[in-house]
């Protein structure tokens, strides 16, 4: 799915996932406590993002997935996090890819693949030593969603770790967008997320543009598809500085 169908949906879907730490405080604490992200947001990310990609890649059970999971279980060491705060770090990046593929995407996820996003995330929990994660990817989603409206909370780290990293998604628009760069970042997190960070909403004219432009990508791409025309990367390679996963950052 995230090599193959959806690609850069998957890999917006993570950054989005990414984002959602921010808005739990303890989580916001640790990240901006390390001083790696809001200093060398661009290096952070790319460095945890090809971790997550090798074992995407790769699989758990590899060489490579091996020697990943072991580098991440070293980068979390020592931080000041619960077991519950990293099952969250896990549901946000099992869940809002597949919820933004079945939002935006050229088709659903299915069943199988909702399935098997979920072991996924289940097994590296496992190899971390992270315990308690919920049994199904429905559970997860619920889980995760009442996790959310209990602790989400507008912080000062939150909102220095957003204006850090917003250039992560920003600078990938085209240069004729960039005046309305603030805006499109904002629509694309999602007005649960506005209203955490506290962020202006966008104009009417942008959110209308942001809906339209998505409507129109996921028409294209489901003709791509249909047609078989759609490359395996129609985004470019997967492990291309995507934003980092984890509290690691």
């Amino acid at each position: 799915m995230a090599l193959t169908h959806f690609p850069g949906d998957v890999k917006l879907g993570l950054n989005l996932g990414f984002y959602r730490t921010f808005a739990v405080p303890s989580i916001a604490r640790v990240l901006a406590g390390t001083g790696k992200l809001t200093k060398q947001p661009r290096v952070r990310a790319k460095a945890t993002g090809e971790l997550m990609y090798t074992l995407i890649e790769h699989g758990l059970d590899t060489g490579e997935g091996e020697a990943a999971v072991q580098k991440l279980i070293r980068l979390h060491s020592g931080l000041a996090v619960s077991n519950e705060d990293f099952v969250y770090v896990l549901a946000a990046f099992c869940i809002t890819p597949v919820r933004w593929i079945d939002t935006h995407g050229w088709r659903r996820t299915n069943q199988t693949e909702k399935r098997a996003t979920h072991t996924f995330y289940s097994l590296l929990s496992e190899r971390m030593g992270i315990t308690d994660v919920p049994d199904s990817f429905e559970e997860f989603t619920a889980w995760m969603d009442a996790f959310e409206v209990r602790t989400f909370r507008s912080t000062a780290e939150g909102h220095s770790l957003v204006t850090a990293t917003r250039s992560l998604l920003s600078d990938r628009m085209p240069r004729l967008l960039s005046p309305l760069a603030n805006g499109i970042f904002t629509c694309l997190l999602g007005e649960r997320l506005r209203r955490t960070f506290e962020l202006p909403r966008p104009r009417l004219l942008v959110r209308s543009a942001v809906s339209a432009a998505l409507w129109g990508r996921r028409l294209r791409m489901r003709r791509a598809h249909t047609r078989g025309l759609a490359s395996p990367h129609p985004h470019g390679d997967p492990s291309e500085e995507p934003v980092g996963t984890g509290t690691a950052n």
